[in-house]
């Protein structure tokens, strides 16, 4: 629980510096405020490892429109996956079994540079476009509530991303559906990772 109150204060500062940077691009057009819920599924051999369904997740991006349909900006966010399993455990010399409770967790932590297109509309906005940035991810696998293998690690990674935004009825805010494919390429201490983000949340506009 710590962990995850000290991941949201960093995306919350974060989305404060994009927005304060923001001021010094003196570009043509105005910009967007996303906060998302995901619901993410684990992909490839990350699915072996947490083959769970997690809906615990947040993202939040700031983008920027810069020429007619271009926007650009960046996201920061949080995935938290896990998988309990039980495992037999036959014990010599006289072959007594024993149930052995492991526990394997990642929490993923985007910080990705993202470019979109937009088609604008005034009723529903769509979009498509790619992050490319650095994904920090620690995996811990525990036996028994005891720790025996952990990586706290920062891997190369992408995300391409298909949305909408809604706008609504109330001025600048709207609502935005979306789903992103995150890769976080494997280093020479820890295998890759791949998830599917669903995500919906609101939108703010300007």
């Amino acid at each position: 629980m710590k962990k995850a109150i000290i991941t949201l204060t960093i995306i919350l500062i974060t989305a404060q510096l994009f927005a304060q940077f923001s001021n010094l691009l003196h570009l043509n057009s105005g910009g967007m405020v996303n906060v998302q819920w995901d619901m993410s599924s684990p992909s490839g051999t990350m699915n072996d490892f947490v083959g769970n369904t997690s809906t615990t997740g947040i993202n939040i991006d700031y983008r920027h429109c810069y020429q007619h349909n271009i926007i650009f900006g960046g996201r920061m966010g949080w995935n938290h996956f896990y998988e309990n399993r039980l495992t037999v455990i036959k014990e010599n010399p006289d072959n007594t079994i024993a149930l052995s409770h492991i526990k394997n967790t990642v929490n993923a932590v985007p910080i990705l540079f993202v470019v979109d297109y937009m088609i604008k509309s005034d009723k529903i906005i769509p979009y498509a476009g790619i992050g490319i940035g650095t994904y920090y991810i620690s995996s811990i696998i525990s036996q028994d509530n005891i720790t025996t293998e952990s990586n706290n690690l920062f891997h190369f990674g992408v995300s391409p991303e298909i949305g909408i935004t809604i706008p609504s009825i109330l001025s600048n805010f709207g609502f935005n559906l979306s789903t992103r494919y995150n890769h976080a390429f494997g280093t020479k201490k820890a295998s890759s990772y791949s998830w599917f983000n669903f995500s919906i949340g609101f939108s703010f506009m300007y």
